[in-house]
């Protein structure tokens, strides 16, 4: 896949709507680019790759209806937390929730639409220069919540915070700020000959949200300690409260730079299914399986939206020393036993694409290079063997997943009975949200996670520094490997390596249903952040 359809469809990992922005130059002459704050959609799926997905929007109409929120009436709109927020710092919170609603209070200078097209966010033009640097002109007058005013400095601040940023990493050592004045900065780029330049780093650029260096410190005193839910955005909307029982409240900021049409946006902590609350009118919209997404396609006052991801399901084994799972013969006795298409099948209920490949096809270079382990018990059962287990003395195995995700539960009682064929005794635990996945607090656990379409920000997986080292794998081969990465070969070679290390093992590739109350004009998802911008929704 070449580069600019990688990054047509670049995910997770969140999503923004600018589709009536014109996208900033990309030639390698000096340029400029300028662009004017987003309109409101008018429910059509804009954001929607063609390429990637039918970009169907539907609504029923076999007489069927579904209880509604009075969100038309108050001018509000209700949707569902499926975890609990623990931060909001733009650049060290790890859940795609947190970033869901990161993506809506804070802004980037730049952004990917979802053609692969540079649009300007905070950023009002730029210009690229023959050296590979590029001279940015910020929006004049643009506001913080705070009432402060956005100036350069304010974004040479939040590089300084990126060290350890799940998403903004790569910048550090990559790209540097000079600050001309309160408008007006170069981005530099030391690696630009050898593809780190402005164009290469788009990616993670877009990640970097822009903070207030004053407010901050008056919260922290080292640029690289957690915010928390102290928030200072640039964003349309503003961080209203975090309740206790894990609800969030955003209100539109007024003095925008891209003013939104909802007044107030409720985030609701769900703990079960989605479904049953937007089907108990609890939620104006909802992200579905595709089995009860054909069944609430057949309501009348529901419109649903389709949106293939860059995204990958996988079990995470435990890879710290001293675990079970650390043995790489135990990790590959696992992967004997394993039946990918059928976990796939019913994890996605039939809707996504059985994975072999850690990254997705939708990432630079991607092909097919793993190993595709095929089923063989008894090749299981000498790997098992030779790790010292038996039938007699199989290894105990604790396997967790997040109960809100009903087709992963059914996936993994189906591993439990594939890994019970060889030296296996499988535990499953169900889980309320993720905060044993970043404490290794499992043998096995199913999640998924979405990441850039430069491989080289899956190196995240693999480093403790990061915070994102699920596995606590700490796998030699595979750092040089990802050190290594300068080109299409080398990326294969990456990729082939950190898959066949099985600390990740990949189930599928997702696609992903919405449902909508039919009253709603939504916005474009984003494929760049596996998200909606809800300054982009309306009532009708």
């Amino acid at each position: 896949m070449n580069k600019s359809k990688s990054i047509l469809a670049l995910l997770l990992a969140l999503v923004v709507a600018l589709c009536t922005l014109t996208a900033c130059s990309s030639t390698q002459t000096p340029s400029t680019s300028e662009s004017a704050a987003p309109t409101q959609s008018a429910g059509t799926d804009e954001g929607a790759d063609a390429g990637e997905t039918d970009g169907q929007e539907t609504a029923g109409g076999s007489g069927l209806t579904r209880p509604t929120t009075n969100g038309q009436e108050e001018n509000s709109f209700t949707v569902a937390l499926t975890d609990q927020i623990t931060t909001l710092d733009p650049e060290l919170f790890m859940k795609q929730v947190e970033d869901n609603v990161i993506v809506n209070v804070y802004d980037p200078l730049f952004y990917l639409d979802n053609d692969g097209n540079i649009v300007c966010a905070l950023a009002e033009s730029y210009v690229e220069n023959e050296d590979g640097s590029v001279d940015v002109t910020l929006r004049s007058g643009v506001k913080f919540h705070s009432g402060d005013t956005l100036v350069a400095q304010d974004v040479a601040y939040s590089l300084s915070r990126c060290a350890n940023s799940a998403l903004c990493s790569a910048l550090v050592g990559a790209m540097e700020i000079a600050v001309t004045d309160d408008t007006h900065l170069t981005l530099s780029f030391p690696g630009a000959g050898s593809g780190a330049g402005f164009q290469d780093l788009m990616p993670y650029i877009q990640s970097m949200c822009i903070v207030n260096a004053s407010y901050c410190e008056t919260v922290i005193s080292d640029p690289n300690a957690d915010m928390g839910l102290n928030v200072d955005g640039t964003g349309s909307y503003k961080l209203e409260s975090v309740a206790e029982n894990g609800d969030v409240t955003l209100t539109r900021f007024a003095d925008s730079w891209a003013p939104a049409s909802i007044e107030t946006i409720y985030l609701k902590y769900i703990t079960g299914s989605q479904e049953t609350a937007f089907e108990a009118g609890d939620l104006d919209y909802a992200v579905y399986g595709a089995t009860n997404y054909a069944i609430i396609q057949g309501f009348d006052n529901v419109q649903t939206q389709e949106q293939v991801l860059n995204n990958v399901v996988f079990l995470i084994l435990n890879c710290v020393e001293g675990q079970p799972t650390a043995d790489q013969n135990v990790r590959d006795a696992i992967a004997h036993c394993l039946s990918i298409e059928d976990i796939a099948a019913i994890a996605s209920s039939d809707a996504g694409t059985p994975a072999y490949n850690i990254a997705t096809p939708l990432v630079e270079y991607y092909a097919d290079v793993a190993e595709h382990v095929t089923v063989d018990v008894e090749a299981a059962n000498a790997l098992m063997t030779e790790a010292g287990y038996s039938e007699s003395n199989p290894l105990p195995i604790r396997l967790i997943v997040v109960s809100s995700y009903p087709d992963w539960v059914s996936a993994c009682e189906v591993i439990k009975e594939q890994l019970e064929q060889s030296y296996f005794s499988v535990t499953i635990e169900q889980v309320a949200d993720t905060s044993r996945y970043f404490i290794q607090d499992f043998d096995m656990a199913m999640l998924s996670v979405g990441l850039t379409t430069q491989f080289n920000s899956y190196a995240q997986l693999y480093d403790d520094s990061t915070g994102l080292n699920l596995a606590g794998a700490n796998d030699a081969d595979v750092q040089a490997a990802f050190a290594a990465m300068t080109d299409e070969a080398t990326t294969q070679a990456a990729m082939k390596a950190a898959t066949e290390s099985r600390a990740y093992i990949p189930i599928y590739y997702p696609t992903t249903f919405f449902a909508f109350d039919a009253n709603v004009n939504p916005g474009p998802f984003y494929t760049q952040f596996s998200a909606f911008m809800y300054r982009d929704f309306s009532w009708k």
